[in-house]
């Protein structure tokens, strides 16, 4: 049987990893404009926020034992819908005449 804190915490990985990948991303970009060095800015958070990222998902692999396939998945699922969301809620309206 499913460990259901097991989930849980995959759940709030998840959730926890999104927030730290995209919000780190949406701020990176905000900076871009105001920068002396775009290029370093860029590559040096693309690197900070993958690194975190799999770091991330290491630990909830390693931790989560017998049910780390399934853990993972939860976690990327709700990794991807947190994009999803933070998508809807920053997109510019576009009027319509």
């Amino acid at each position: 049987m499913i460990n259901l804190l097991s989930l849980s915490l995959a759940l709030l990985m998840g959730i926890s990893l999104g927030l730290l990948y995209f919000g780190g991303l949406w701020l990176t970009v905000r900076q871009l404009p105001v920068t002396h060095n775009p290029l370093r800015l860029t590559l040096m958070s693309f690197l900070g926020r993958i690194a975190l990222c799999l770091a991330g998902f290491y630990v909830l692999i390693v931790k989560t034992g017998d049910f780390a396939l399934i853990c993972l998945f939860v976690s990327l699922v709700a990794f991807f819908w947190l994009r999803n969301s933070l998508i809807k809620q920053i997109k510019p309206k576009i009027r319509q005449f």
